[in-house]
């Protein structure tokens, strides 16, 4: 299927639609926003808003001395005033999200500049490819592993791992790397990226599994319960989702619970979690199997729930979640074997932080009980 035919299916299968919605506000400061006529936010209860920016104009004009800057799915758009601006941002629209469904991600070789957009069409994910393949899975693991397939058989990238994931973020719809990406050692077919954004209760971190709709949000039935869009798998924080999708995937009995951690923690993301822990006092420590025999010494943090984590940097921030320090190193072990950082996973061992030793006391400090001293007087 290419990209032109799968557009012109879509407008047939689901019919014309009116333009999207676009409201020119006043924002923080001298600021403007486009508010957008969409759902947004995990759990679709938000309305997104498109900052836009101001530049100088670096071009020597008379009259034209600021340039006004907004994004749109990792496209930069320019104009000379707000309402040129929001024309383009309107077409832009209408060209990534022909069903009125915006690209769910994006994945990139960068090396070539190239990437190939994410849709939901039928239930299915697809990526549209201009000329090429028809590229179709039922989740996201699947439909990353087929892209990635692609791109190395086209020559675009040698491996895999050089191919790039940005999420397109609901709030403000800017192309963005995930906040982290759930993966497992038991399940090596699980792929699940996450992305930070805001619920009724305030910020937290949510599983990416549907596209931002573009049309109002419909009426809900009087008495009717929360719909799957109203809870989609979120917290607080990236350990908190651990501890939920670990959750959900052992009451579903999947393999994939056991050996949950989450990977390509951006630093900003680990340290909202570790802001809402506490040091639970113990260390992770073990001899690398680099020719220094490095010393690895990781600090557990102990949650609101009584459960542990830790963060281990290998290439990336990796978190990992267990009910004890028991549990936590042989989670650590484990991975840390798997990529021959270490020889055996039982090389992880848990120490004590010891206590801050006194400081030395001079001699003239040292008194002794000041009674006995007036006793000894009178004697």
């Amino acid at each position: 299927m290419g990209l032109w035919g799968w557009i012109r299916g879509v407008v047939a299968d689901t019919g014309e639609h009116e333009p999207v919605p676009i409201f020119l506000e006043r924002g923080e400061g001298d600021r403007y926003v486009y508010r957008l006529g969409l759902r947004a936010g995990l759990g679709g209860q938000q309305t997104a808003r498109l900052p836009v920016e101001r530049r100088p104009n670096p071009a020597p004009h008379p009259i034209l001395k600021e340039i006004h800057v907004c994004e749109v799915a990792g496209q930069t758009l320019e104009a000379a005033n707000l309402y040129s601006l929001k024309a383009k941002v309107a077409r832009q629209l209408e060209m990534i999200a022909p069903a009125r469904s915006l690209p769910i991600c994006y994945f990139r070789a960068p090396a070539m500049d190239y990437e190939l957009p994410v849709h939901e069409h039928g239930g299915d994910l697809i990526s549209p490819v201009l000329g090429g393949p028809k590229l179709k899975a039922s989740d996201l693991a699947g439909i990353r592993q087929v892209v990635c397939r692609y791109l190395v058989n086209a020559g675009y990238v040698h491996d895999p791992e050089e191919v790039m994931v940005g999420v397109v973020r609901p709030r403000d719809l800017r192309l963005v790397q995930p906040a982290a990406v759930l993966r497992s050692r038991t399940d090596p077919e699980l792929w699940l990226p996450a992305v930070e954004g805001h619920s009724a209760d305030g910020p937290v971190v949510g599983v990416v599994g549907r596209p931002t709709q573009l049309r109002r949000r419909e009426r809900r039935r009087k008495g009717g319960g929360p719909t799957v869009e109203d809870t989609p798998p979120a917290a607080p924080d990236v350990i908190g989702l651990l501890r939920f999708l670990r959750t959900e995937l052992g009451r579903a009995g999947a393999s994939a619970a056991e050996g949950l951690y989450a990977t390509e923690v951006r630093p900003e993301i680990w340290a909202a979690a570790e802001r809402r822990t506490e040091d639970a006092g113990t260390r992770l420590v073990s001899h690398l199997t680099d020719a220094d025999s490095s010393r690895l010494e990781l600090a557990v943090r102990r949650t609101g729930a009584g459960d542990v984590a830790v963060a281990v940097e290998a290439r990336s921030i990796n978190v990992f979640l267990a009910q004890d320090e028991a549990g936590l190193a042989d989670q650590v072990g484990r991975y840390l074997a798997r990529d021959e950082f270490l020889r055996f996973a039982e090389e992880v061992e848990i120490h004590a932080v010891e206590s801050p030793r006194a400081e030395r006391l001079e001699t003239e400090s040292i008194r002794t009980n000041p009674q006995q001293e007036v006793n000894a007087a009178w004697s």
